[in-house]
């Protein structure tokens, strides 16, 4: 058995606070806003937005992510590793809850197994699937007592997995890996729909007030194991719907932040030089894409599929609709995850794209006529509704089909395309991790509700399933360089453009990690003004 220990080395960001002409200013507040409400804190349900962002200020989980990007200890304070890398044993810190207290390995299991429990699990419970009967359990063929996770006493922890996975110690960092107080939970299961006496987390900042639909106000956690690290005194977040209100706001002052990954800057910004030349960006580990049904016709038919990928032109998408650096996307892993450098298909390429279509018609005995409309569903968007119509135009112009675009609030447009009730469906994707399994696995089963396609193919599962039992790296990202492949020859979604985090802050503030995975961390950051001479 290996032995892994990380150490926080705190000297480079004490000398980045104290920067010729800048001075540490201690105690300030940083002021955010969400457009929409936060609807839960309970981290089994993390994974929806705006939610997560404020679960990840509150928890903290077994590791968490460094400035650098690098899964570092949280929690845990060092992790054995057998060799077969099938078992994790996490040795915890000393560490407390917001009462006292101590956070325990049984806290942990307690959370994990009731996250993945299907009498409770929530949305959040997927992320869970690369521990040992995670699956099985959810499929209710074996106990939750059967899942892969056991508190060995209350400062151990030990987890079985299913098959190798070197991105397991990033996975731990995610915020539905956060423990919840057992004790509490169990006393008081509604503890976290409202900041009371019984609600409890274990991260930098703890809630101050939650007053839902307006703002949430957060303020540092002393009992934080490194609350020595946090030079923030507290975090406001405010509830505006309105983007442009936001950017009003951040220009006189009022907000530090506005733009992702909270939420996305006024389009009509960027026709200002002046502002445009200040937007910060960053690529994510994820695109915008369309899912199509794969269920029903005309889209069960592969041929079908690839001319309406091949007559899009996404080049001209992001140069004069998305204009905020995105690029093409060829393939569904970015320049940080991919496996392959050439495109696997060619962007706007009309001839090819009539080609598949007189060739799926004759598979399918249809005519251009019988075919219908097709439909785009799309988010309520007046942005995405742009990038829609621009796909409308060139699929028609191309192909001579008709394209009708439907709309509706996101939450009963991610149902629909959950349900299956759809022709094709825009979609936004970040990946949880920073490995390119996650965007592969959201097309392993056609029972996994991420897989909107419902698109199955034996040798895509064959290939994903030695690539989870391969320990071997080269060999492992050759698995996924194969189903990528298959996944783009098959066309079950089509790819539009990579995203890009575009985001404006205060310039004062500083040591803010904001993630490629759409995730912010605040637990180092430091307002520094300047000195006065």
């Amino acid at each position: 058995m290996k032995k892994i220990v990380f150490f926080l080395f705190l000297i480079p960001f004490l000398i980045g606070c104290h920067k010729k002409g800048k001075t540490l200013s201690e105690g300030r507040i940083v002021n955010f806003s969400f457009l929409s409400p936060i609807r839960s804190l309970d981290p089994r349900i993390s994974n929806e937005y705006p939610s997560c962002h404020v679960v990840k200020m509150l928890y903290e989980g077994l590791m968490h992510i460094d400035l650098e990007g690098n899964p570092t200890f949280g929690i845990a304070e060092s992790v054995d590793i057998s060799e077969d890398q099938l078992t994790y044993t996490f040795h915890l810190r000393d560490s407390k809850w917001t009462n006292g207290d101590p956070v325990t390995a049984y806290d942990f299991e307690y959370a994990w197994k009731k996250a993945v429990d299907p009498r409770y699990a929530q949305t959040g419970a997927f992320t869970f699937y690369t521990i040992k009967n995670v699956s099985a359990c959810l499929e209710k063929k074996v106990s939750v007592d059967d899942v892969g996770i056991h508190a060995l006493d209350a400062k151990t922890l030990q987890v079985e997995l299913e098959h190798p996975a070197p991105y397991f110690l990033s996975l731990t960092s995610c915020a539905t890996y956060s423990p919840i107080n057992k004790k509490i939970d169990q006393e008081h299961p509604n503890w976290c729909n409202d900041v009371g006496e019984f609600f409890v987390t274990n991260g930098p900042f703890k809630v101050d007030q939650w007053k839902k639909s307006v703002e949430i106000t957060l303020k540092k956690n002393d009992f934080y194991w490194d609350a020595d690290a946090v030079k923030l005194s507290g975090i406001r977040i405010q509830i505006i719907p309105d983007a442009n209100t936001q950017f009003c706001l951040f220009e006189k002052g009022e907000l530090d932040w506005v733009g992702q990954p909270f939420n996305s800057l006024p389009f009509d910004i960027i026709k200002d030089k002046n502002v445009f030349d200040k937007i910060e960006k960053k690529e994510m580990v994820g695109l915008n894409w369309l899912f199509l049904n794969t269920n029903s016709r005309p889209l069960s038919n592969k041929n079908i599929r690839k001319a309406i990928a091949y007559a899009i032109n996404r080049k001209e998408i992001t140069d004069h609709v998305y204009q905020m650096g995105e690029t093409p996307a060829l393939k569904i892993l970015n320049s940080e995850l991919t496996l392959q450098e050439e495109p696997y298909f060619d962007d706007g390429n009309v001839n090819k794209a009539r080609e598949y279509l007189e060739i799926g018609l004759k598979e399918l005995g249809m005519t251009k006529k019988e075919l219908g409309p097709i439909v785009i569903s799309q988010r309520s968007s007046i942005f995405y509704l742009r990038v829609t119509q621009a796909i409308q135009q060139q699929i028609h112009e191309a192909l001579g089909l008709q394209v009708e675009i439907e709309q509706s609030d996101f939450p009963v447009h991610f149902n629909k395309l959950a349900k299956g009730d759809f022709c094709i469906g825009e979609m936004g994707w970040i990946s949880w991790l920073r490995d390119p399994i996650y965007m592969l696995d959201t097309f392993r089963n056609r029972s996994f509700a991420t897989n909107m396609s419902k698109w199955e193919d034996s040798r895509y599962q064959a290939l994903l399933e030695k690539s989870d039992h391969e320990i071997d790296p080269i060999k492992r990202k050759e698995y996924l360089h194969k189903a990528e492949e298959l996944l783009m020859e098959e066309m079950p979604v089509i790819p539009i453009c990579f995203i890009t985090l575009t985001f404006m802050k205060n310039p004062d503030l500083h040591d803010v990690y904001v993630s490629p995975l759409k995730e912010l961390d605040l637990r180092y950051a430091y307002f520094a003004k300047n000195e006065v001479e």
